[in-house]
């Protein structure tokens, strides 16, 4: 029998905006807009991209890196409120092999000078796997094109 393990933690991130928050939630709503600032590795465009933005929906992405390693990346929408909150769970694989499973929350609000979102990841990292670090940059690097897509708007 092979040993497994789940290794638990967790990061918040914080971002403001110009926009309002329905602007940038309509960027998270929005598949087109979304496939544009979401990938977490810049330099990698998606091989396979679908999402059904509604509780209960999925969201599809596959990617391959430039050493070959071929990303996947299950979600499922559980709550949308709009201009709000979104909250979904995802797992990562790479080459077929699960990395981690996460739940996400993500947290809209309007301000005097714009907006704000905070987003709050949990994680399950699978067998060993642990890149919190680089999941967190990755994560940091996405929000950073959103900020770039919507305050250009």
């Amino acid at each position: 029998m092979t040993a497994t393990s789940a290794t638990h933690t967790s990061f918040v991130l914080e971002r403001s905006f110009k926009a309002s928050a329905a602007r940038v939630f309509a960027a998270w709503a929005d598949p087109a807009t979304k496939l544009r600032w979401n990938d977490c590795h810049a330099a990698t465009n998606a091989t396979e991209f679908s999402m059904d933005f509604r509780p209960g929906g999925f969201e599809i992405y596959r990617s391959q890196l430039p050493d070959g390693t071929r990303l996947a990346v299950d979600k499922v929408f559980l709550d949308i409120v709009a201009n709000a909150r979104i909250v979904f769970a995802y797992s990562m694989a790479a080459n077929g092999k699960a990395l981690s499973t996460s739940l996400v929350t993500v947290e809209f609000a309007d301000t005097a000078a714009g907006s704000t979102i905070k987003l709050t990841e949990q994680l399950a990292y699978l067998d060993g796997h642990m890149d919190i670090e680089q999941r967190r940059r990755g994560t940091e690097e996405g929000l950073d094109r959103l900020l770039l897509e919507v305050d250009a708007a």
